[in-house]
């Protein structure tokens, strides 16, 4: 089995690179990464992982934590460490190992990843970085929810997901930080179908903030290659003055 994996990286209006892409084979974290394709066969036995993760701009060295995360993922998955929850706790300790002292107290990120195994998709997420499933007939749907203050209210009965809300009840509520006592962050886990010609899209907040879901979803075209389809959507962010730096990697698996 084939997956294509297309990619893309830029800095934004930021003046600093504070997202990380591990686009299952090398570590990314540039000024501005122009799409790129990797081709990647599997077996049913094979696994692939795919990640994205955003530093926190308020904390205090977000990029060293985002590519960190990303650094300690890969080595879990190449040491054979199994893709769960238990993978991202194990993760936050090393995080606050390496940098829960001095100046790095408190850096925080997201995490976005997703492993394919025999037609499913396994998804772990912290933060606001999303993952969306697109089927092959067009059908969207985001694999993904949000750690945000308000949508820990609305599960909780105390907010209603139809009214709209001051901008501060969107801050996240959970990510990955380099402090000890945040241990209780939530942690998104789930299984989805990934069928030929399916696709899987991760991205940070600089996309799917910028754009918005209806307008990411009017972009898109089946009929568009991988590397074609991401172009478009950079192109969107760019022309939206891409406020923030932003991140996406595209899986498609080919119909035969």
């Amino acid at each position: 089995m084939v997956v294509d994996i297309a990619y893309t990286q830029n800095l934004g209006r930021n003046p600093d690179q504070q997202d990380a892409l591990w686009n299952s084979r090398e570590i990314l974290q540039q000024r501005d990464v122009p799409v790129n394709l990797l081709s990647f066969a599997t077996s049913n036995d094979g696994r692939l992982v795919v990640a994205v993760a955003d530093g926190v701009a308020n904390s205090p060295l977000p990029q060293k934590a985002s590519k960190f995360v990303l650094e300690a993922l890969a080595e879990e998955i190449d040491g054979g460490a199994f893709f769960d929850t238990r993978t991202i706790r194990r993760i936050h300790g090393r995080l606050c190992d390496v940098l829960a002292k001095g100046k790095s107290f408190g850096s925080s990120t997201t995490i976005a990843a997703v492993a394919y195994q025999a037609d499913c998709c396994t998804v772990i997420s912290v933060g606001d970085s999303r993952v969306y499933r697109i089927a092959a007939d067009g059908t969207w749907r985001q694999l993904t929810r949000d750690h945000t203050i308000l949508n820990a209210m609305i599960e909780r009965g105390e907010a209603d997901p139809e009214t709209e809300y001051a901008s501060f009840y969107n801050m996240l509520d959970s990510c990955l930080t380099a402090d000890d006592e945040e241990t209780e962050f939530r942690i998104h886990h789930e299984k989805a179908a990934f069928l030929e010609g399916d696709s899987i899209l991760l991205c940070t907040d600089g996309v799917h903030d910028t754009l918005g879901d209806v307008k990411m979803q009017t972009l898109t075209d089946p009929g568009l290659a991988p590397c074609a389809q991401v172009e478009v959507w950079r192109k969107a962010v760019l022309a939206a003055g891409a406020p923030d730096n932003f991140s996406m990697i595209l899986l498609r698996r080919p119909a035969t």
